[in-house]
């Protein structure tokens, strides 16, 4: 992969996953009522899954951008939908909780996937094409190559520090429900830092696979 391909990439991860978090959020407030975070790490309104599923599509539909919108809709149906379950299977398999939880919607697959959110990735799809993806390439050719560089080398030494600070507090958040005291300075800081309160505000959306099973 060339240097240009790879900051393409990056941009597209990077708007995919602000774009999914305006959308979660926009949903909740028309769905609930309410404005709630949807975001996936502590700082940075940003979904990852949707920024993962952004990077997937681009790698399978750059060879299908003049094809039909049907067939950009089903592809992106397709994949969105694995993306999207390897994403719940793998938050749970790490952490022990889920952010979205569909079995309360008809043709499910383990609450998952379903087919109304699936139908959403076929629409997704069709805006990556469409929009977003000519989007980077425009920034791409506007913006200089070292500045690009800049740029995305910047935002990746962000995210790696955010997903990773994430993924400690997360797990220092669930030692905390199982009653566990902090053993070191760092489990006291996060402690401090990032409090039941404030996970909760943050991860809003994300529930304990055990309180689900007990429902």
């Amino acid at each position: 992969m060339n240097k240009k391909t790879f900051y393409k990439y990056v941009y597209i991860f990077l708007i995919c996953c602000v774009v999914g978090f305006a959308v979660e959020t926009l949903w909740c407030l028309i769905k609930n009522g309410y404005i709630e975070s949807r975001k996936s790490l502590v700082y940075g309104p940003l979904s990852v899954a949707y920024g993962m599923g952004g990077v997937l599509l681009t790698a399978v539909l750059s060879k299908f951008k003049s094809s039909s919108l049907w067939k950009i809709f089903l592809i992106s149906f397709a994949v969105g939908t694995v993306a999207e379950y390897i994403c719940s299977l793998g938050q749970e398999i790490v952490f022990g909780s889920v952010a979205w939880d569909y079995r309360h919607l008809p043709l499910n697959i383990n609450g998952r996937v379903c087919l109304l959110y699936s139908l959403f990735w076929g629409i997704l799809g069709i805006a990556l094409v469409k929009l977003i993806m000519p989007l980077t390439d425009t920034l791409i050719a506007f913006i200089p190559m070292k500045l690009s560089g800049v740029l995305v080398w910047t935002f990746i030494a962000f995210f790696v520090f955010d997903a990773g600070l994430s993924a400690v507090a997360a797990l220092r958040w669930n030692e905390r429900k199982e009653g566990l005291e902090p053993s070191n300075r760092m489990e006291i800081l996060l402690d401090e830092h990032f409090f039941d309160e404030r996970m909760e505000k943050i991860y809003a959306n994300s529930r304990d696979v055990d309180e689900i099973e007990r429902e």
